[in-house]
């Protein structure tokens, strides 16, 4: 089991085994990259992504515990949302997790995408967030799936 999948199930929470394990640990790979630098600018997953069973591999952080810890509260997990937050979050990981580890066109649409506030937000916030919009450029996502599809 990959990194992000296990630490779900040690802290009392039931993985999503919809999507592939290895794309949705390199979004979650990403998205915690991107934090600990407070800023996506250059974070990529490179092509032969591998999600080890657990988090060693990282680059050490005094708070990678807590950054993990919000990575899956935006996805939702840990703190229960909005409705709308969660069907926005819902289609967000539908575009984004299949084909995510080896596709640097998604990988570089979603950097552009993600808001100021994504990098400074608590999992408090998560809470009552109306809408996932406060951290990600949901427009944004909707234009380019769009011209995808």
């Amino acid at each position: 089991m990959a990194f992000f999948r296990l630490y779900l199930v040690r802290n009392h929470q039931a993985p999503d085994t919809t999507f592939d394990e290895r794309d949705e640990a390199a979004l979650v790979y990403f998205l915690l990259q991107a934090r600990l630098k407070g800023s996506a600018e250059g974070v990529s997953i490179d092509s032969d992504f591998q999600a080890p069973a657990d988090t060693a591999w990282m680059p050490p952080a005094p708070d990678l515990e807590a950054q993990i810890k919000f990575v899956a509260a935006f996805l939702c997990f840990f703190v229960s949302k909005p409705m709308a937050y969660m069907n926005e979050l819902q289609a967000f990981r539908q575009y984004f997790i299949p084909g995510f580890a080896a596709d640097s066109a998604k990988q570089i649409q979603l950097g552009r995408a993600l808001r100021a506030p994504f990098f400074t937000a608590g999992v408090e916030d998560l809470a009552s967030a109306s809408s996932l919009d406060l951290l990600f450029d949901v427009d944004e996502m909707s234009a380019r799936a769009m011209a995808h599809a």
